[in-house]
């Protein structure tokens, strides 16, 4: 069982929905102080008041992490309000535009690589120096499956989430010395606004079971257990990791009727 949170002051991005409203709840319950971003504000007061039923103090700020001067402003938004910052989810991504690379869209490319990559690096370029002040922390980047395997059709996505797995090392070894941990999560799929976009609302159990060798669809609650152990001090000796959360994914291929309990 996570240890409480209580007194830890976290940030999470992409908080309105899926992984990232599972992680604020989970958070909330263990007794971290919040501050909840995204570009969505309905969705991220949702989220708000769901962690204040659960108990704790938290403020939302709407937060577009492709732009430097949002994310400068929520780092500013949680020592104003907290006055200190112990852990970060980096979460927030989209999927945006799918095609082969040679009818890909320069936009689209420059649109997902700005949220899931240039915000994860904008994230950390302003949240290490508040870790620095409060000595030390936490910080988990959401990566995926896709950090280290390719998806059809998918380029920009893919570029992206290898990115935040290579700069999720090498930022947990240029900051270990200043007692700050980096880790990434490499979630499988498991329901969500995104991944029912992705494989359809009525496909994505089938889906799933097919390419996961537990058999099952996971939960955005059972990942979020991850990342939440990844914030505590109970991984306190876990830095530059990259944990997979897919249900035996990554493991290999599926052959089917060979490996798959019928």
């Amino acid at each position: 069982m996570i240890e409480s949170m209580n007194k830890k002051v976290c940030v999470v991005t992409g908080a309105s929905s899926g992984l990232g409203r599972a992680t604020s709840i989970i958070l909330a319950k263990k007794g971290a102080k919040l501050v909840l971003a995204d570009r969505d504000n309905k969705g991220g007061e949702e989220t708000l008041n769901l962690v204040i039923s659960a108990g704790t103090e938290a403020v939302f700020q709407k937060t577009d992490v492709s732009k430097s001067g949002d994310v400068q402003a929520l780092v500013q938004k949680t020592l104003d309000t907290f006055g200190r910052l112990d852990c970060a989810v980096n979460n927030a991504g989209i999927e945006g535009e799918r095609n082969k690379i040679g009818d890909f869209s320069e936009a689209g490319w420059n649109q997902i690589i700005g949220i899931n990559l240039t915000g994860v690096f904008l994230c950390m370029k302003y949240e290490i120096p508040a870790l620095i002040a409060s000595g030390g922390g936490s910080i988990v980047n959401i990566g995926s499956t896709a950090s280290i395997s390719g998806v059809a059709t998918m380029p920009a996505y893919v570029a992206a989430k290898h990115g935040v797995l290579g700069m999720t090392r090498t930022v947990a070894m240029d900051y270990g010395a200043d007692n700050i941990r980096v880790n990434a999560v490499l979630p499988g799929s498991f329901r969500t606004p995104m991944s029912e976009r992705l494989y359809g609302n009525d496909n994505i159990e089938d889906v799933v079971k097919s390419i996961t060798p537990l058999n099952r669809l996971g939960s955005a609650e059972e990942c979020a257990e991850a990342v939440v152990w990844l914030c505590s001090d109970q991984s306190s000796w876990v830095s530059g990791a990259g944990l997979s959360v897919d249900g035996g994914r990554l493991s290999g291929q599926i052959i089917p009727g060979g490996v798959m309990p019928k």
